[in-house]
């Protein structure tokens, strides 16, 4: 019975796709609303935090931008949107706490609403990805397998964006611990590093590190590759676990959410 009511929150949710992609959108435009430059703001720490790395790693690793570049700013561009269950999740129940308390919206809106203003800025961020790579020569066509990873990547942070809201929403630490696990990731995620490089017992870092199957899973088609074998592995069985989980605990606790935001 608990399955079937997570199942309805679930379908209910997406129903409500023109409500949660408005609010997405509204909520996104009017955080730069009478600025001078608007949208470009979100852009901003994307571009300048990629030139930064690729001047400095592409200096060390005696790579030129055109090398470099695309690399790096593809790697922040997914990695950016792949930890949104660590960057976003722990607020997606406990930052909605008023609306939950009065309105009877069914608890997935909250996981939708939030993954659709991060895929706006996924998507505005890939624009500008696709035009400094055509400033520095390094333009590729993206590979038609993104149209298979994309959405895999997308249900994947949707699973474990509610798990990762569920928990916060009972254990309130979690809302100040899972952004420093997103940051301290970023320098274990073969972002600005390639990953043939860790060898040995650090290679744990790469093979064991889920980002980096999901990083890749939109990284590599962006520059008209596909995936590696390991990537697929990775993603496959962090997918899984995401959906047996979410079955599991959403259909579990979804009831109390309201009590303990």
């Amino acid at each position: 019975m608990n399955i079937q009511k997570a199942f309805r929150d679930l379908l209910a949710g997406i129903k409500l796709y023109n409500v949660w992609l408005y609010q997405a959108w509204h909520e996104l435009s009017a955080k730069f609303k009478r600025t001078f430059l608007g949208s470009l703001w979100i852009a901003g720490q994307f571009v300048a935090s990629s030139l930064a790395l690729s001047i400095v790693f592409g200096g060390i690793l005696g790579q030129s931008l055109h090398d470099v570049l695309p690399k790096i700013m593809g790697g922040i561009l997914a990695f950016n949107l792949v930890t949104l269950p660590l960057s976003g999740g722990a607020e997606v129940f406990v930052g909605s706490a008023g609306i939950i308390r009065n309105h009877a919206h069914p608890y997935t809106y909250y996981v939708f609403e939030t993954l659709a203003k991060n895929f706006m800025e996924f998507a505005h961020n890939g624009v500008v990805y696709y035009i400094l790579v055509l400033i520095v020569g390094a333009i590729t066509l993206p590979h038609w397998i993104i149209l298979i990873t994309l959405p895999l990547v997308l249900i994947t942070i949707f699973c474990w964006m509610t798990l990762t809201g569920l928990a916060a929403a009972r254990f309130r630490d979690l809302r100040y611990l899972a952004p420093f696990l997103g940051s301290l990731l970023f320098f274990m995620t073969p972002i600005f590093w390639d990953a043939e490089h860790m060898t040995g017992p650090r290679s744990v870092i790469v093979h064991y590190n889920p980002f980096y199957g999901l990083v890749e899973f939109i990284r590599a088609p962006l520059m008209g590759r596909i995936p590696p074998q390991i990537c697929w592995n990775q993603v496959f069985i962090v997918l899984v676990i995401g959906l047996v989980l979410w079955v599991i605990n959403f259909s579990l606790f979804r009831r109390r959410i309201a009590f303990w935001v």
